[in-house]
């Protein structure tokens, strides 16, 4: 058995590229060396920024060898009158390499057996590896000197070894070898390895750690043991700094202390975000002047007075920025986003300012807010956008919101209040208060009423303003219990614009709404069949802007929707209802539809399942608002035999109109019932 090691150099990867990149080139290998049928063992991947490293274990020797069975003409045109090979035949043997007297006659076609010998490990693979970096992807890519190929960055050596020997091929222009190279500055100079632990012990001599975990732990272990504090090791930063370096050294470093002044959301930006520095904080949690950076060459002193000039450079900047901005307050900075567009066609911010304070205003009171908490979300998102405006933002917008924050502090605004702008931008938490809940729904609900009014919905892999984002926020945050009637909301949204007198379509709005949530209910659902999916979803606009609903009904069908017996039962009153209103004969009663049932019937079956129905309902309206589909399915199937004797004995479609359509109103009664499972039509089978 031979082992398979091949190393891909390249000039240094983005950080976020490196982890798929060698998973992917991993998979790539084996995936080709199974359709190959060439047998192996385990595989392995590890990589930096300048190396995708992959083993592959017991290589066989060579393929195996391979019968297959090659159809010739048939057997009319393979032979004469006579029982003679035709030229057909002949030409047939010839490509084969077989004599006439070698192949089959199964009485339609003429056969013959051919052997097709292995193939040596070594050729297969010199194809295998160029396919493999060729099938890499990546978000951005490049070309480089005067090749046509593709890739995230140029490539520049490849190690190709199956056992110590090279397998022999070229991508781009680069030959394989057998040669690596150490770290860029510590050892640039190329050296040889035949195997994968060879070339990792030869990798950590040249100061290059090759497996991300080591490199991971030593981030770590070097931040704490440098840090003159607590230092804050965010999983995120960890991880890039990761796939920044080769041989990471943690170093702690400074800057001036004037700068502690600025908001500590800036000071933790700027080092985390820009420099890719971790914050130390003190025993209090406040954050202080220093930081850990992680250095991938260099010496300690050179670099400590780099990181410094740096971040002290770019908290300059901030700080003009900041005192600026105490020469203004939040009123004046949302005057100014009357002339910062939303959209050309939606109006100014500074309007969708006034949206946004009705809507959360609306929002909150929904959800059960008093006077003073209906206050503070009006209050947010009145101010939600104001920072927009101001200078820090320019500098560092990746800080909207809480910059917001930061400066309503300053004006004495209620915590509830700088807490909401704060989080405005963030994904739904149980965290979240109510007033800041108010606030982040209505942002999106404000977003896409205008966007899909005014027919800006997302198609096919384009989706330029996020609305698709915004829906699954929406549907997360019911999930995690906002409480909030998203229908109804929604149609305040799209008020808002009309009160404003912006024109936007409601009507289309609704249904791209609805299109726009079945399609997140699917990505957010995946293991949901689709059948059973489609059944939770039927109803309309209302039945889908209710996430916690399509939940629940998704739970319950899925317990149900194989019972062939309660599926096609369920069916029956919907499916009768729904052919006469489609044909005009019947229109659903204004109130209960089982009062315009009631002493009309003239069915006893009718009666009977009258009762059935009004005695269940009270039980079955119980277990769904507890959320209980066990309980609601049980009740349900108390009802299979009332429905069934009923459509046994009783016909429906009659000519009296009376009667008809006292029958009719039974079965809507009763459909809607069942209805609080699901669609039962649109389940399959």
């Amino acid at each position: 058995m031979q082992e398979l090691l091949f190393e891909l150099g390249c000039e240094e990867l983005p950080a976020s590229f490196v982890r798929r990149a060698y998973e992917q080139l991993e998979r790539e290998i084996v995936a080709r060396l199974d359709e190959a049928n060439l047998g192996h063992g385990a595989s392995q991947s590890l990589g930096t920024p300048r190396r995708l490293i992959v083993q592959v274990r017991e290589i066989v020797a060579r393929q195996p060898d391979q019968v297959k069975e090659m159809r010739g003409p048939s057997v009319k045109a393979a032979f004469d009158a006579n029982g003679a090979p035709t030229p057909a035949l002949q030409g047939f043997c010839r490509g084969q390499g077989v004599a006439p007297d070698d192949v089959r006659n199964d009485g339609e076609y003429v056969w013959v057996s051919k052997t097709i010998p292995g193939r040596d490990a070594r050729e297969v693979l010199a194809e295998v590896l160029p396919q493999s970096v060729a099938a890499l992807t990546f978000d951005k890519t490049m070309r480089w000197g005067s090749g046509r190929v593709r890739f995230a960055r140029p490539i520049r050596w490849m190690l190709a070894s199956l056992s110590g020997e090279v397998i022999p091929f070229a991508f781009e222009g680069v030959a394989s070898g057998l040669s690596s190279r150490g770290h860029r500055f510590n050892a640039p100079e190329p050296f040889e390895a035949a195997g994968f632990a060879e070339l990792l012990d030869l990798l950590r001599a040249r100061d290059v750690e090759p497996d991300p975990a080591v490199r991971e732990r030593k981030i770590r272990e070097g931040a704490m043991t440098v840090a003159t504090g607590s230092v804050e090791l965010t999983d995120g930063l960890v991880d890039e700094n990761v796939f920044l370096t080769e041989w990471p050294v943690a170093l702690e470093g400074s800057f001036r202390e004037d700068f502690l002044e600025l908001p500590a959301p800036v000071l933790v930006t700027a080092m985390a975000k820009h420099e890719r520095f971790f914050p130390i904080r003190d025993a209090a949690g406040r954050i202080t002047n220093r930081f850990v950076s992680i250095r991938n060459g260099g010496v300690d002193e050179v670099v400590r007075a780099g990181n410094a000039w740096v971040l002290n450079a770019r908290f300059n900047d901030a700080k003009f920025f900041f005192d600026e901005d105490k020469k203004s307050n939040l009123d004046e900075f949302l005057a100014k986003t009357e002339g910062m567009m939303f959209q050309e066609k939606l109006g100014s911010v500074r309007k969708r300012a006034d949206r946004l304070a009705r809507l959360a205003e609306s929002i909150a009171r929904s959800a059960g807010a008093g006077d003073e908490e209906a206050g503070w979300a009006r209050q947010a998102g009145l101010y939600a956008k104001a920072d927009l405006t101001c200078g820090l933002v320019s500098e560092l917008p990746s800080l909207q919101g809480v910059i917001g924050a930061e400066y309503a502090r300053r004006e004495g605004m209620p915590e509830p209040v700088c807490t909401a702008i704060a989080a405005q931008y963030s994904t739904p938490r149980e965290t979240l208060d109510r007033t800041g809940t108010a606030l982040l729904l209505a942002d999106q609900l404000d977003k896409l009423a205008g966007y899909l009014g005014v027919g800006l919905a997302p198609s096919g892999s384009s989706d330029p303003y996020g609305l698709r984002r915004s829906a699954t926020i929406l549907v997360e945050s019911s999930w995690i219990g906002s409480g909030v009637d998203l229908s109804a909301a929604f149609d305040a949204a799209l008020k808002g614009y009309a009160e404003q007198g912006i024109d936007v379509d409601r009507d289309g709005a609704r249904l791209a709404i609805e299109a726009l949530f079945e399609s997140r209910y699917v990505a957010l659902l995946p293991e949901v069949r689709h059948d059973v999916l489609a059944a939770a979803v039927a109803g309309g606009v209302t039945a889908v802007l209710d996430p916690v609903g399509v939940r629940f009904r998704v739970g319950a069908l899925a317990l149900c929707a194989d019972d062939e017996a309660l599926v096609q039962t369920a069916r029956r009153p919907q499916n009768i209802v729904e052919a006469a209103i489609r044909k005009g004969q019947w229109a659903m009663p204004d109130g209960d539809p089982l009062d315009s049932a009631t002493g009309k019937l003239d069915s006893a079956e009718g009666v009977a399942l009258e009762t059935a129905v009004r005695d269940a309902r009270p039980t079955c309206m119980a277990l769904r608002e507890a959320e209980d589909a066990v309980g609601l399915l049980v009740q349900l199937r108390g009802l299979a035999d009332p429905i069934n004797r009923f459509f046994d004995a009783t016909m429906v479609m009659v000519d009296d109109a009376a009667t008809r359509n006292a029958r009719l109103s039974l079965l809507a009664g009763c459909g809607g019932l069942l209805g609080l499972v699901g669609d039962f039509s649109k389940l399959e089978g």
